[in-house]
């Protein structure tokens, strides 16, 4: 690739304080439903997570119709989830989650970054690396290893380039050959028609990065997060981008690669940076699957067809040096 890469972000050495911005956090699910349906069960993906570069001053959810059961849970990989009832006739269902965020600026070192690839691979992590993480070298149920991720991987993941070079290559290299159009998938979409198609979204890109990551042999991990957006006369729920970023009014997702002595380092292909401080994360898992912003079943008549609406909103607060 012949253009030049992002910037990798190093860590530098006046040890000056690290700048955090906190965000007021709104995202909204509506449904529409054709006819009143009877009952909904829902579990979502929602409450921003704590992370090495982000605190959670706050969090709730609610929910409209008033639901007759709702509850948390932790799963395997850290993630809280909400499980949300609604036991009685509706004719809609809105899903507000509200939170406080504090995002830091993230940084990492020059000398683990330098590093070659083959470095990140499980049989140098050491012992003290989690053991939870070999299941993000694995295949999932949306990311197979094939012939054209691996083919992407080659170019990549050359020997001994270094890994911060890698992962800046990988991150421009889907947000030049693959053409994000909201059109083009869904969420059932698969990894090969993606990658035949050469169109698609955040989730997309996502996947192919997580794919590509794990034929060079790797572990790498889909998170599912926010963008922060402009300001607005509306409140929080302006869904305006933030500058020239790609993704703000709904959902976003990106992946995470591990780096021993480092940690989880993130790049967004879909905008083709490092993750920063305008990124705030909910949930990580194997591939969209474990961590969906809102799924379920509802219960109603034939022809209670749906209508979805989402908003999002990521309106900064105050900024601290």
């Amino acid at each position: 690739m012949s253009e030049q890469l992002p910037p990798v972000p190093l860590r530098l050495d006046d040890h000056s304080a690290v700048e955090t911005v906190d965000y007021s956090v709104h995202h909204l699910t509506s449904y529409t439903y054709a006819k009143p349906v009877s009952r909904n069960y829902g579990r979502a993906h929602v409450e921003p997570r704590a992370t090495p570069y982000q605190r959670v001053l706050s969090h709730e959810v609610s929910v409209d119709p008033a639901p007759a059961r709702l509850s948390t849970h932790t799963d395997f990989y850290g993630n809280s989830s909400t499980y949300l009832l609604v036991d009685e006739h509706h004719d809609h269902l809105e899903v507000h989650s509200r939170a406080r965020v504090s995002v830091a600026e993230r940084r990492y070192p020059s000398e683990t970054m330098s590093r070659p690839f083959e470095s990140c691979r499980p049989e140098n992590w050491g012992p003290l690396m989690p053991a939870a993480s070999i299941d993000f070298t694995q295949p999932s149920p949306r990311i197979r290893i094939g012939g054209a991720v691996e083919e992407i991987a080659s170019e990549v993941f050359v020997p001994e380039r270094p890994t911060g070079e890698c992962l800046a290559h990988l991150t421009a290299l889907i947000h030049t050959d693959f053409t994000y159009d909201s059109g083009a998938t869904t969420v059932t979409s698969t990894l090969e028609e993606v990658l035949s198609a050469r169109h698609g979204v955040c989730q997309d890109f996502a996947h192919v990065g997580v794919a590509v990551a794990r034929s060079a042999g790797l572990a790498a991990r889909y998170v599912s997060g926010y963008l922060r957006t402009a300001r607005s006369t509306d409140g929080a729920l302006g869904t305006q981008p933030d500058g020239e970023m790609v993704g703000s009014a709904a959902s976003h997702a990106w992946l995470s690669v591990l780096v021993p002595g480092t940690g989880w380092v993130d790049i967004d292909p879909t905008n083709r940076t490092f993750v920063d401080q305008r990124f705030v994360t909910t949930a990580w898992g194997r591939d969209y699957t474990d961590v969906p912003p809102l799924k379920g079943i509802v219960v109603g008549p034939p022809g209670a067809t749906s209508t979805l609406s989402v908003a999002v909103g990521v309106v900064p607060v105050s900024t601290q040096g």
